[in-house]
């Protein structure tokens, strides 16, 4: 009994909360008005105003209309109500703002923004009409620019953003450019368990080429350094075998101004059997090509343009013997080529004493005393100022 006696309080207390009885004569309860009602601080509902209308009198009693009238220009009330006021309507008069919609009693004035422009809100009731974006270089246009959405920009393909108004294009294999980094042959299935090159590794398949390449191009020097060797080994040694005899008969002997003819007396072959030797006061003169072979081989490619400048051989001719050759010892032959015609006396291809003493002078002024000895013994060997 005392169980049943509790539970009818808490049900009363319920209902309590949840009504109010009214105090006037009728018994309606509060909570209990239409959606297109309202409660009437008098103790009734009374209904609303439609949209567009703004109440002017509450309703006088239950059962009674409320009194509304309509709202006035340039304001609006959109849904129904029991306002005592309209709301004005906004006015587009912010910069490159347009009217897409007029003002009515039952809606607000709706504004947008020119082409170009589009409605930004700035706070709750703020707005204005900011220029749309221009995608940059490298870009592409994702979004259009409309309504209330600025343009929407995205980096073409193969390009990678560098920032929001930039992209350049791929390439080398990197995070931003995955499509560089994959292999263009298809995947072996037998291989599929070895594990892949890391990105931008060179292929397999260059690192053999480049092998064979480098020897094959090793193999056409080394050949072609053979047959210059060769052939210049050839045409020294045929130049050797030429010139002992063309030597003796090329010997001569100056007559001192005191005799009665002043002219030279070559010497025979018969002479220079029975004399054995040459004598001390005839020099001996070295054909061209015997003397530069030899020069070529004992002075350093390095110093060889200071000496040939130090024996007065131009510039202009240096460089002309080395745009004519690109072989250095070519060019180095023609240096001193120039060098022995700008000289007199020897004849034709031989080349006199005094000529090469002024060539091994000149090497020991520039510090070059073992190439200097070594030709000053072979060819001078018979200086006549070192007779007796």
């Amino acid at each position: 009994m005392r169980k049943q006696q509790l539970f009818a309080y808490v049900l009363v207390a319920l209902i309590s909360q949840s009504y109010t009885v009214s105090v006037t004569g009728g018994q309606t309860l509060k909570g209990t008005c239409l959606d297109n009602e309202y409660w009437n601080n008098k103790g009734f509902c009374c209904d609303k105003c439609h949209p567009g209308y703004k109440l002017k009198e509450k309703c006088p009693e239950p059962n009674k209309r409320s009194e509304c009238v309509k709202c006035e220009n340039g304001t609006f009330i959109e849904n129904s109500n029991h306002n005592d006021n309209c709301f004005s309507c906004r006015k587009c008069n912010r910069a490159n703002s347009v009217e897409k919609s007029p003002c009515t009693f039952r809606s607000d004035r709706v504004c947008g923004c020119k082409s170009g422009y589009y409605y930004k809100k700035l706070g709750d009731t703020g707005w204005e009409c900011s220029r749309c974006k221009e995608c940059g270089s490298g870009q592409m246009i994702a979004a259009q620019c409309d309504g209330q959405q600025n343009t929407k920009c995205q980096c073409k393909e193969n390009h990678y953003a560098v920032n929001k108004n930039l992209c350049k294009p791929c390439v080398e294999c990197q995070d931003e450019c995955p499509d560089l980094c994959k292999s263009s042959t298809p995947p072996n299935p037998l291989k599929s368990a070895k594990p892949t090159s890391p990105p931008g590794s060179i292929p397999h398949i260059l690192v053999p080429v480049c092998a064979c390449i480098t020897v094959l191009a090793l193999g056409v020097f080394m050949l072609y350094e053979g047959i210059r060797l060769w052939k210049k080994k050839r045409h020294a040694s045929s130049s050797q075998k030429s010139s002992p005899a063309s030597e003796d008969q090329t010997l001569i002997i100056t007559v001192s101004p005191d005799t009665e003819h002043n002219e030279s007396v070559p010497f025979t072959n018969q002479q220079t059997e029975q004399n054995g030797k040459l004598p001390d006061c005839v020099p001996r003169e070295v054909k061209i090509h015997e003397f530069f072979y030899f020069v070529l081989d004992e002075v350093p490619i390095g110093r060889f343009k200071e000496l040939v400048r130090r024996l007065g051989v131009s510039e202009q001719n240096i460089d002309r013997a080395e745009r004519d050759h690109r072989n250095s010892k070519d060019a180095h032959y023609q240096m001193l080529k120039v060098w022995s015609d700008s000289g007199s006396g020897g004849g034709n291809n031989v080349l006199p004493w005094h000529r090469i003493q002024m060539f091994v002078d000149t090497l020991k002024e520039m510090y070059l005393v073992n190439c200097a000895d070594n030709i000053e013994s072979k060819f001078l060997s018979q200086d006549p100022s070192t007779s007796n």
